[in-house]
């Protein structure tokens, strides 16, 4: 299923952010989802997850092309898992040249894209690969890594259900689709305390939720005085929040954003 939807960063207090842009969402048949902390917390580098998707004879198309240069290319991908200590990231992938000299993203003929970052140099995600064959095949592969880069999502200690997106585009100029894997309740659930959770075969496709990125800034003012002289200093502290949005936007919300994009 495709459904339309434009979204766009507004001025003002609002939460949404210019990279959550794109076209439209896609659902994809999930495989395996796996996300580990072998450590339970104590060593974050041993963290791990590795999420997959395989839909037969799909109806999905592809949308968006991340090699393209600057910020037209480039994706996002966005990793849920949801239970007792829910948690959820969104990672960056840009379309830059690592320091071996070939681009992060690649073309795979005209199946699709492959992504690739063994050294870490722009976060935690190792791989990602989003294809489809000409028998119809519809393949979405991710790879993380604790010791190349921050993987906030841990088991949630015990886990429900989990979602993986892939959205195949930065700006909102140029927007390809987000593609959507979700594991439900449906999927086969394993939970090892804290250390690993699971999800795999679900029979239901559904989309993910958001994941926002809000920065705010707070200032605080301290004044000093003496019978000769007097100061004042003002210092900026920045914080960013991570808030997972459920749902859709609203259609009022969506009419105004996309009259901004005409």
């Amino acid at each position: 299923m495709r459904e339309t939807s434009k979204l766009v960063a507004l001025a003002g207090g609002i939460a949404f952010a210019a990279s959550l842009a794109y076209a439209a969402d896609q659902t994809i048949l999930g495989k395996a989802l796996t996300v580990k902390d072998p450590t339970a917390g104590v060593d974050p580098t041993k963290r791990s997850i590795k999420g997959s998707a395989k839909e037969k004879g799909s109806s999905a198309t592809l949308v968006g092309d991340p090699t393209l240069a600057g910020s037209s290319g480039g994706a996002f991908l966005d990793i849920f898992a949801f239970g007792t200590h829910p948690t959820s990231q969104r990672f960056r992938l840009d379309q830059k040249v690592s320091s071996t000299g070939k681009p992060f993203w690649s073309k795979l003929g005209s199946t699709g894209f492959k992504y690739k970052d063994t050294k870490g140099e722009q976060g935690p995600v190792k791989s990602v690969l989003i294809k489809k064959s000409p028998n119809g095949l519809f393949s979405i592969k991710a790879k993380l890594a604790g010791k190349n880069g921050t993987i906030n999502v841990v088991p949630p200690d015990s886990g429900t259900s989990g979602c993986m997106a892939l959205d195949l585009g930065e700006s909102a100029v140029v927007m390809g689709d987000r593609y959507s894997v979700q594991f439900g309740v449906d999927s086969k659930i394993k939970n090892v305390d804290a250390k690993v959770f699971s999800a795999m075969k679900p029979t239901n496709e559904g989309i993910c939720p958001l994941v926002v990125v809000t920065t705010t800034t707070t200032t605080t003012t301290v004044a000093t005085s003496s019978t000769t002289s007097s100061s004042t200093t003002t210092t900026h502290a920045s914080s960013t929040t991570t808030t997972t949005m459920y749902g859709s936007p609203s259609r009022a919300f969506l009419e105004k954003v996309a009259g901004l994009l005409d």
